[in-house]
């Protein structure tokens, strides 16, 4: 699983898709970190599986086609993104995990602003660099982010390394 990410690339690539396969290739590098950071099968399918749907949503425009989908991924991806580096703070440091919740509430959604911002500024450069197909206007903008900081809160949960 921690490896489909390149393997579509690879399919998108004999297809000639070429921004779908730098797509799907930061996918293939989020899966192989999920590989590296994780000791538990469990979370590395479930990470993989996340990033993995969202570049091949994007490759399949299916965010055109369900308006609320753009959310879920948001949600989704912030969330595996953040539980990543929170699971490696933990296997370093597995004390944090006995910090009280509030404060790892305030870790984890600090860390989840700052992945939504700087993908919301990928977005933008995607449409000002790559093509004006990619959907940016305001309130998305904003939705993207709030949802992706509570998807990064909910790592706050996790105490224990995996």
């Amino acid at each position: 699983m921690c490896f489909t990410g390149l393997l579509f690339a690879l399919i998108y690539g004999i297809q000639g898709r070429w921004i779908d396969v730098a797509v799907l290739l930061l996918v293939g590098l989020g899966q192989v970190v999920a590989f590296l950071c994780f000791r538990t099968g469990y979370a590395r399918a479930a990470t993989s599986l996340v990033m993995l749907i969202a570049g091949v949503s994007a490759a399949e425009q299916v965010y055109s086609s369900i308006w609320w989908w753009d959310l879920v991924i948001h949600f989704l991806c912030t969330y595996v993104l953040v539980w990543i580096a929170w699971n490696y703070v933990l296997r370093k440091s597995p004390e944090r995990g006995h910090l009280q919740t509030r404060q790892r509430l305030a870790i984890c959604s600090v860390a989840g602003l700052v992945l939504a911002v700087v993908w919301e500024v990928m977005e933008l450069l995607g449409f000002l660099l790559v093509t004006p197909d990619i959907h940016i206007p305001p309130l998305d903008t904003l939705t993207d982010v709030a949802v992706g900081v509570l998807g990064a809160a909910l790592v706050a949960l996790h105490k224990k390394s995996r």
